[in-house]
């Protein structure tokens, strides 16, 4: 009887009637030494010291890249090169690291992971967004400090940009000077949510859209401005598609001495325990502004106080609401609209809806 095998591609007759040849008897093996035992000793242990040593080596760099990681939370994205010239943008850095509280960046920053900021103090931010060029995409990871930090969460000065933030528990969670723009953000569990200053003599556009802010133990947004004259201090803030809910006070815009332009679309100030909106004084004082305020598809329920107050301090000035869209102020612990001496204007018949409470401050 006889079959056949592939082996490597080729193929092998077998006889499985014939009888195996017979296995050739091996040698005795010698008794060896002990020199020689010995050495396969100190052979085998040198052996695994080299094994070990290589494991070691290889754990080290993982977890020294485990902590660079850890500490590469950016990518960054620098401005104009050092030359000035325009159009010289160089592409994202990979690992290079954002430090809380570090110089301001001028550039792109997208981070990679969250960064735990517990250490900043009064005046002080996690990070600084600096010029039109300075844009923060947190890429949803979050920035933030221990139990409301004395700092500051996100610093925009002068037009930066901040997008898809979460930022928490800082004294401000994103301070804004001097204009900037937040979109798809989220601001909870701070002292002020959100809070915007300008400087004196200056022209300021602000614009937040696409955000929540919520849970914050003070203002959810706060405009507190300051001029030489409303003449010379122009500002101008567009809100679009914003929630404010369950802080102190939703959306509070007050300054002295400015031109204020207020645009508020799509958005809610609900469940806040003091007024959903407020256009107030500041610390209780009369002030000089000239205040433009246009309202379009407002929600503004279940506050505490107002769903919409304008304060009768505002003296030496002219104010103006506008009621362009729907307005409904409504099921409101005081009163649904609030107003001192103001000019209201409602450009649709029935667009503003305050369930029939309409106070006067005058």
């Amino acid at each position: 009887m006889s079959s056949q095998a592939k082996v490597d591609g080729s193929t092998a007759q077998l006889d499985m009637e014939d009888q195996p040849p017979s296995l050739p008897t091996p040698p005795k093996r010698q008794k060896a030494s002990s020199f020689s035992n010995i050495s396969r000793i100190l052979v085998f242990a040198l052996g695994i010291f080299i094994v070990g040593s290589i494991g070691f080596a290889g754990y080290s760099a993982f977890a020294s890249r485990d902590i660079q990681q850890q500490n590469a939370v950016a990518v960054i994205r620098e401005g104009p090169d050092n030359q000035g010239k325009a159009g010289k943008t160089p592409p994202p850095v990979c690992g290079s690291t954002v430090q809380c509280g570090g110089e301001a960046y001028t550039g792109e920053v997208k981070l990679t992971e969250d960064l735990y900021c517990p250490q900043t103090t009064s005046g002080t931010c996690a990070i600084t967004l600096e010029g039109e060029d300075a844009v923060l995409d947190c890429n949803q990871y979050m920035i933030f400090g221990d139990d409301n930090s004395p700092g500051n969460g996100i610093c925009l000065r002068n037009s930066a940009s901040a997008i898809n933030c979460n930022v928490q528990k800082f004294k401000d969670g994103i301070y804004v000077e001097n204009g900037g723009e937040i979109n798809e953000c989220e601001v909870m569990f701070n002292i002020f949510g959100i809070k915007v200053e300008n400087e004196a003599s200056s022209t300021t556009k602000m614009k937040i859209s696409n955000t929540y802010i919520h849970d914050n133990s003070d203002r959810g947004f706060y405009f507190l401005g300051s001029g030489e004259s409303p003449e010379s201090s122009e500002t101008s803030i567009e809100v679009n598609n914003v929630k404010s809910n369950h802080n102190v006070i939703g959306m509070s815009f007050a300054g002295v001495n400015v031109k204020l332009e207020v645009q508020v679309k799509d958005s809610e100030t609900s469940n806040n325990s003091g007024s959903g909106i407020e256009i107030d004084s500041v610390f209780g004082v009369n002030i000089s502004a000239a205040v433009d305020v246009e309202l379009d598809g407002i929600i503004s329920r279940y506050n505490g106080r107002d769903g919409l107050y304008v304060s009768p301090l505002i003296v030496g000035g002219e104010v103006k609401v506008k009621v362009k869209g729907d307005v409904n102020l409504y099921k409101n612990e005081n009163s649904g609209f609030f107003v001192g001496d103001v000019d209201v204007v409602v450009e649709r018949r029935g667009a503003l809806n305050s369930c029939g409470h309409l106070a006067s401050g005058s």
